[in-house]
């Protein structure tokens, strides 16, 4: 198994699999780019191409092509395989692994038993009327087998006793959003599921199409596997063809997202909201930096495209903006207006800034020379955020031109506004890392070195054989056994032997982000040796004072204090 493993790996090299999801630029002998896996707009992500690893230099994050797949793609190890080797053209007939177990998987079984149930009810005579409500609406039988839309029927309890049935008690009922007390939450809606990001159904949106009520929509509520704030509808389905498209198109709900499917667009994800969350940026950034919000046409859906568009941009996004007339929202602007003159918007979509620009003259009463002067403020504020220096001299005519005011005037505001930004930006303290002590430090050099020659393990095993904590303790063990088993230790084929042995992948992620990926230095393993000694007699000794602080015999006494005398001289 270990060999299959290994050919995908070598047969993916990492640096052609990262640089398929992010941009990578050559610095040296090793790549960088802007890590995914925390709030980043410096690149502090290396990939090297010789040890076929990467490490982000901020947040830690490190391992080799399967780790990389995991963590981008939400999947566990054995998807991650699955998906390299089918990159890589190798079949995997003889591999069988097991897939880490979640405590949360009780719980995605019980939303896909329901899930089940309400698309039975759609496709069963109970549900024609829904069907036929969804047929007008232009939700056709595929797009209804594309996004799994259900019924929850007019039956009080129907998915209450069908869970009972399945072990499922009302207390986990209730506290996962399905029901109340003895009672079904969603009764005669169509239901629209919800997928995390490794598609897992984990929530539903229900509306209501033959009945008035005040509650349009019931959405899941908050529980253990959905948390609003850090999906996006559709997220999983479009990944593919944001990455062929290369851009991304958000808009607000999902009938929005499933109405741009009917007319081919399938590259579109939905806040399920109005304000994009740090979490969502971050996802969305996996994807693409390209994107086009296209939001209500309503005053809420314009304020939400001025305040999502400036959060993507201090991103790092390229934004642009779609502009829909009549307050309506891409749903009701295709059916009323057709599939054309959505895709000629979309085709002709404006950059944000030239939207802001607009969208801060809204409510001002320009004839005023104190909102005129707000205006042209705010404008330049706008203007010291666009990177393009062609594009701030062409904004800043416009606004000479319009308000008749000298060009050199806006030109030193502008200035000034920039030596502010930088001294705001030189003021941000960087997050510091946490100190390590020289035993930790030794610690992890020792490893590192071990890891990278059998020399130092030799070492290792004659003159130490012991690190202070059980994890390095471990991972040295198995660093040791590897070697033996294998005679050489390839370091990106050694991490994917961790996967299933969490204590030793953390310390060996530990390891890998307190040193550079170049750093083996053999002649300094002696003096982390040495410092590693020094902690086991310091250790000893404490141990000793300690006994001999609480012996009250004097012949005991004395044996202790030879034992102290012993370490001390280190005999």
């Amino acid at each position: 198994m270990d060999g299959k493993i290994n050919e995908v790996r070598s047969a993916n090299d990492i640096v052609d699999v990262i640089s398929s999801y992010i941009p990578l630029e050559k610095k040296g002998k090793n790549f960088f780019g802007v890590c995914p896996f925390h709030d980043d707009s410096n690149p502090s992500m290396s990939v090297s191409k010789d040890k076929q690893i990467y490490k982000c230099f901020s947040c830690g994050a490190s391992g080799n092509v399967f780790n990389f797949v995991m963590d981008y793609e939400h999947v566990d190890f054995k998807e991650a395989l699955s998906i390299l080797a089918k990159k890589a053209g190798i079949t995997l007939n003889n591999v069988n692994l097991k897939s880490k177990e979640n405590k949360y998987d009780k719980y995605y079984k019980m939303y896909e038993i329901t899930l089940k149930l309400y698309q039975n009810n759609l496709n069963s005579n109970l549900g024609s009327s829904a069907k036929e409500y969804l047929h007008k609406r232009g939700i056709t039988d595929e797009l209804i087998k594309k996004f799994k839309i259900g019924l929850a029927t007019t039956s009080k309890d129907n998915l209450t006793k069908i869970l009972n049935s399945k072990d499922y008690t009302n207390k986990e009922i209730e506290l996962y959003g399905l029901g109340t007390g003895t009672n079904d939450l969603y009764i005669n809606r169509i239901m629209f599921p919800l997928f995390d990001v490794s598609n897992n159904i984990v929530g539903f949106s229900g509306r209501i199409y033959n009945t008035n009520s005040s509650s349009k929509y019931i959405n899941t509520k908050e529980t253990p596997i959905f948390k609003k704030g850090e999906l996006l509808y559709n997220y999983y389905n479009a990944k593919d063809s944001v990455r062929l498209l290369k851009k991304i198109i958000l808009v607000e709900g999902f009938m929005d997202v499933i109405r741009l499917s009917s007319i081919g667009i399938t590259n579109a994800v939905a806040l399920m909201g109005t304000s994009l969350t740090k979490e969502q940026i971050n996802l969305l950034k996996r994807l693409s930096l390209n994107i086009c919000l296209c939001l209500d046409g309503d005053n809420a859906g314009r304020k939400a495209m001025s305040v999502n568009g400036a959060l993507l941009e201090e991103a790092g996004f390229n934004v642009t903006v779609v502009e829909l007339t009549d307050n309506l929202d891409p749903d009701e602007y295709i059916l009323k207006n057709g599939k054309e003159n959505y895709i000629t918007l979309l085709n002709n979509a404006i950059s944000y800034s030239d939207y802001k620009i607009n969208y801060l003259k809204e409510g001002k009463n320009l004839l005023s020379v104190e909102e005129q002067t707000t205006y042209i403020n705010n404008v330049i504020d706008e203007i010291s955020k666009e990177k393009d220096v062609i594009k701030q001299e062409l904004l800043l005519n416009k606004l000479s031109k319009e308000f008749n005011l000298d060009i050199e005037i806006l030109k030193n505001k502008l200035q000034n506004k920039e030596k502010c930004s930088k001294i705001e930006t030189l003021n941000k303290q960087p997050i510091k890392k946490q100190k390590l002590d020289r035993y930790q430090k030794a610690t992890y050099l020792i490893l590192y070195t071990m890891l990278n020659s059998y020399n130092a393990v030799i070492k290792y095993e004659k003159e130490l054989n012991f690190l202070p904590t059980r994890p390095a303790r471990y991972l040295a063990n198995e660093i040791i056994y590897y070697y033996k088993k294998n005679q050489n230790l390839v370091l990106a084929d050694f991490i994917s032997t961790l996967q299933d042995k969490e204590e030793m992948d953390t310390m060996l992620k530990e390891v890998l982000n307190y040193v550079e990926l170049d750093e083996v230095n053999l002649d300094a393993i002696d003096e982390y040796i040495s410092v590693i000694k020094g902690y086991n007699s310091n250790q000893a000794m404490k141990r000793l004072m300690e006994q001999l602080r609480n012996e009250p015999d004097p012949v005991k006494k004395a044996l202790i204090a030879e034992q102290i005398k012993r370490v001390k001289i280190g005999s």
